[in-house]
């Protein structure tokens, strides 16, 4: 019995007024307070009129400036503990007032049924048994003691008689009623808790599981980049370094980062179209025929069909047909011209370039950073899109590049520290 009764009480003590609940409970407090204030209002004019004593009529003025004190803490400052003081503190003085005055011939002790489901539902259960209990125990006092001779001057027989019995009904089906509904509403905020934690439960699994498959898919990317650049020796790395120029460009223009994530993947695999280029075009030391020259170009419209049903690349099909159209409009596959020219090709067409020239290519040795800087000019407007060569060569200038130039796909898969 001790252990239900501890129970009770510790889940009295719990609060029931979080999140909306408490956004909902201070909208009503709030307008309870009002009601109260006005009502004070319409009581003091009339305790007025009709000459009431000042204690009645500084009752009138409690309820007045409790409710005023109450509105603005429950609905400004959200101060919960400040209006339920006020309420507590003017029910026990009016209350115990009017028991003892009389007031109203005796009319006014009838208002004290309200207490307790006013003070339980809006305050908390604890307050609205601790005010009934006082105020019990004051009708106890005032009527079924020697006092009762002195209130038979306000009261009749039948008031004093009853009057106890009737609030001790109301205050105890209140009281039971408003317990049962603060523990149905602290199971209800138990199971929503658990509920919450399953969720967040569930969303970090789902999270992890997307992390892990997004690193799948950088490993994939990677994985194919370089089987991409195993076709040409020369090229060890080109992807992964055209990649890390793109990026590097990205960042400089201001793009977000689950874009520049994308245009990094995007530029991963902008040629692997080569895949289905023959390794004697490929790799062919002296001047490509015609014939040849149009099979090597063929990589980006191949790359494209490779590309075309990927889900969630769908970015890198434009990037790998169309990193080698001019922005005046002379490159291939399909001869675009400026804007026409899918902004992401854009970029990995400036990386690409500036790859190839930095590079040792199997015709020819790297250029050096003067020809580099110089060949990059020459293709502003002509060949590269010149807001983004403009941005480019910033970097180039700051040698933010040179760091780059090393790249090789050993560190990609190097877990050493």
């Amino acid at each position: 019995m001790s252990e239900k009764s501890n129970n009770l009480w510790k889940d009295l003590n719990t609060s029931i007024y979080t999140g909306e609940r408490l956004k909902d409970n201070l909208k009503g407090i709030t307008a309870v307070s009002i009601l109260s204030m006005l009502l004070g209002v319409v009581m003091l004019f009339i305790n007025i009129s009709q000459h009431r004593s000042i204690p009645i009529v500084c009752s009138s003025v409690l309820f007045i400036v409790a409710g005023t004190v109450s509105a603005i803490a429950s609905y400004f400052y959200k101060a919960r503990n400040i209006s339920e003081f006020c309420a507590i503190f003017t029910c026990i003085v009016t209350f115990t007032f009017y028991a003892i005055s009389g007031s109203m011939n005796g009319f006014s002790v009838i208002w004290a049924l309200v207490m307790p489901i006013g003070v339980s539902y809006f305050l908390s259960v604890r307050a609205g048994i601790f005010t009934s209990l006082y105020y019990e125990l004051l009708c106890i006092v005032l009527f079924y003691t020697p006092l009762r001779s002195q209130m038979s001057k306000y009261y009749t027989d039948i008031v004093m008689t009853r009057y106890p019995i009737v609030f001790l009904t109301v205050a105890s089906v209140t009281i039971v009623a408003m317990i049962n509904y603060h523990r149905m509403a602290l199971r209800e905020m138990a199971y929503t808790d658990s509920l919450n934690a399953e969720v967040q439960r569930q969303a970090a699994i789902a999270i992890e599981r997307a992390d892990k498959l997004e690193l799948m898919n950088e490993e994939v990317v990677n994985m194919l980049a370089m089987a991409i650049d195993a076709k040409d020796r020369y090229t060890n790395g080109h992807s992964l370094r055209v990649a890390s120029y793109s990026e590097a460009l990205a960042k400089q223009i201001g793009m977000p980062e689950d874009e520049i994530r994308i245009l990094r993947r995007e530029a991963m695999v902008h040629d692997i179209g080569k895949i289905g280029i023959p390794d004697a075009v490929l790799n062919n030391p002296g001047e490509l025929t015609d014939e040849e020259f149009k099979i090597l170009q063929s990589h980006t419209t191949i790359g494209a069909r490779i590309l075309e049903k990927t889900s969630g690349m769908e970015g890198a099909r434009d990037v790998a047909e169309f990193h080698h159209e001019r922005y005046d409009g002379k490159g291939y596959p399909k001869g675009l011209k400026g804007l026409e020219i899918p902004f992401h090709a854009r970029i990995v067409s400036i990386a690409d370039a500036y790859d190839a020239m930095n590079s040792d290519r199997i015709y020819r040795k790297s250029l050096k950073p003067s020809a580099i800087r110089s060949e990059l000019a020459k293709g502003r407007g002509t060949q590269f899109d010149p807001e983004l060569l403009n941005a480019f060569l910033k970097l180039f200038n700051k040698g933010i590049l040179d760091d780059m130039q090393t790249i090789s796909y050993h560190m990609l898969f190097d877990t050493t520290e």
